[in-house]
């Protein structure tokens, strides 16, 4: 490597992006002073089974180096669609970037689709890492960091009843399938799709087992808690959230079959009529884990970077989405999504 692109972090994940001699980037994951432990080290045979699914118009990026200190990504570009959102303006328009981000997401959805897809392996998987912790802390109220003050206006702002809900929702039904997870699939690790450059979804350091709405809920909960959060305090950009979330459910259940050899890339443009189909996911339970990944990003907040007064009007968003999801009505119906 050369030099430091772009360095970030927080108390339970750091981040560094350099530029190497070859000309492409090497994103670098590591624990954070307060993660507790290292990042889980992927087993040889789980990654095997992500790498039948791995290609696509937005990759599955696996580790090209991974131990108990970290990992290492080889990615063709420095930034993230989290960074096109919510960083300062690189000379794209809103119309330039919201085009891209939505392409991107139907294409993520896909990928999810193909992972989803991949029997899986023999191998021993966790439940996600984001749901044990913010289980963890709805029972105890512990953590590092201001998570217990957090828990603390939590109850108060929340109710007994919600936090109870909650809880339960960090639990599936014994019933629900169980699939070879991404386990975190975050804007932050998304890589854009541009003309020419194929977008990628970091992929390895998470991977979990866990019915697929949990990855599908916890990518739309960022854009979820982005949609509520420009209702709230407004925004520089001029984007619809509805009509990202409903790209990536788009994206998911019309993915083509995983088992036909690899073709060209998919029209994009008919996705701009289409009404998908959603019999594949079970939207009230992609609702409920969109609202526990909303609460999962304040409980991280908290716990990793520090209290701020802005957390309590959050709590009152996160309220709101929690009663939204319960009712089945937090994400836009398909037809809307069409509409958007």
């Amino acid at each position: 490597m050369s030099r430091a692109d772009d360095s970030y972090g927080t108390g339970y994940v750091l981040t560094a992006i350099a530029r190497s001699a070859e000309g492409d980037y090497r994103w670098s994951r590591r624990p954070g002073p307060h993660r507790g432990g290292a990042l889980r080290t992927p087993d040889p045979a789980v990654l095997d089974a992500v790498r039948t699914a791995a290609r696509g118009r937005v990759e599955l990026t696996l580790p090209e180096r991974a131990d108990a200190t970290g990992a290492t990504y080889r990615a063709g570009q420095s930034r993230s669609i989290a960074a096109m959102l919510l960083g300062p303006g690189t000379g794209e328009s809103d119309a330039d970037i919201a085009r891209i981000t939505a392409d991107t997401l139907a294409e993520t959805g896909a990928a999810l689709a193909r992972l989803h897809a991949v029997p899986l392996p023999g191998a021993d998987l966790p439940s996600p890492d984001g749901l044990l912790r913010l289980l963890s802390w709805l029972r105890d109220g512990l953590g590092p960091g201001a998570a217990p003050d957090l828990h603390r206006r939590a109850a108060e702002m929340l109710g007994r009843d919600r936090m109870a809900t909650v809880a339960a929702w960090c639990v599936p039904p014994a019933e629900a399938p169980h699939v070879l997870l991404h386990g975190g699939p975050s804007l932050g690790i998304l890589l854009p799709l541009t003309p020419g450059t194929h977008g990628g979804l970091l992929t390895g350091e998470n991977l979990a087992a866990g019915p697929p709405e949990s990855d599908m809920g916890w990518i739309i909960g960022e854009l979820v808690e982005l949609r509520a959060s420009v209702h709230r305090f407004g925004s520089r950009r001029d984007l619809d959230f509805d009509l990202f979330i409903g790209r990536v459910l788009e994206g998911y259940t019309t993915a083509p079959d995983t088992s036909a050899p690899d073709t060209a890339a998919p029209d994009l443009t008919a996705l701009d009529t289409a009404t998908p189909d959603t019999a594949a996911l079970d939207l009230t339970a992609v609702g409920r884990t969109a609202a526990l990944r909303f609460l999962t990003h304040l409980h991280d907040f908290a716990a990793y970077l520090k209290w701020h007064d802005v957390l309590v009007e959050y709590l009152r968003l996160v309220a709101d989405v929690i009663d939204a999801a319960g009712a089945g009505q937090l994400l836009p119906s398909p037809s809307q999504a069409a509409r958007s």
